[in-house]
């Protein structure tokens, strides 16, 4: 009966260890689960977080107004065929009509005295000569040359507004191509906390056809933005970077 007795009790030990030991996993089961969210949770708030510090722009604003104003006037005083024109208006139209001939002059007087000698004096004589048909032609021609001018003004700021239109419609582009990009890293990231027998510079990017597509995407995108920059710097006559310096000032 002793004998019995003892292992009746070493079996209940041994049911309890095993309850014991099957809570204590559960436990730790269910403490992991819980630690995971927080992780995403605070991803998804940074990367909210960085989409509201870039909102996407959907209209034209006040602000750009003034941007292409800005720039407007930086390109006509700096477009040569602007410049060519406004000149064209000016005394160049009249260089074939008006004549000027200055001629130097010598008078000599001389006295009826016999002790007095005579005096002489040099003077200038001044002669402008009028082209009259020229002139006529020239006065006709001067609103069509003030026509020039103002079509080159127009036809440069067309010029700059298209391609400063095109220069923030490519920069969303990339904003949106990033936040791909970046929701993309982050599902990444909770998929190695999930699988930690995959780590994250284990994983093949390439032979995941998300991320193919998003980095593609983002490559063209920033591609775009640069040569649209570049092209709105070029008809203004500025550097990139001072182009984007007056697009960024407060």
């Amino acid at each position: 009966m002793r004998g019995v007795s003892n292992k009746l009790t070493r079996v209940v030990i041994l049911k309890s260890l095993l309850r014991a030991y099957a809570l204590a996993c559960k436990i730790l089961v269910t403490l992991t689960i819980i630690s995971i969210p927080p992780r995403t949770i605070a991803s998804e708030q940074k990367l909210d977080t960085t989409i509201e510090a870039q909102p996407l722009q959907t209209e034209i604003t006040l602000r750009d107004f003034k941007i292409v104003e800005q720039l407007v006037t930086i390109a006509q005083r700096n477009s040569a065929l602007v410049q060519e024109t406004k000149a064209a208006m000016g005394l160049s139209a009249f260089q074939d009509i008006l004549f000027v001939e200055l001629a130097p002059s010598q008078t000599t007087t001389s006295s009826a005295l016999p002790d007095t000698s005579s005096a002489s004096e040099r003077s200038f004589s001044v002669t402008i000569t009028v082209d009259p048909i020229k002139l006529v032609g020239a006065v006709s021609l001067i609103p069509v040359r003030e026509a020039r001018w103002n079509e080159a003004k127009h036809q440069k700021r067309l010029t700059v507004v298209q391609n400063y239109l095109a220069y923030i419609q490519a920069r969303q582009v990339s904003k949106v191509a990033a936040y791909r990009m970046q929701k993309f890293a982050q599902s990444v990231r909770v998929a190695s906390v999930n699988s930690p027998t995959s780590p994250p510079e284990k994983i093949n990017h390439l032979a995941n056809a998300e991320y193919v597509t998003a980095a593609t995407e983002m490559l063209n995108a920033n591609a775009r933005e640069q040569i649209t920059l570049e092209e709105l710097a070029a008809c203004i006559g500025l550097s990139p970077q001072q182009t984007i310096n007056i697009i960024n000032a407060p």
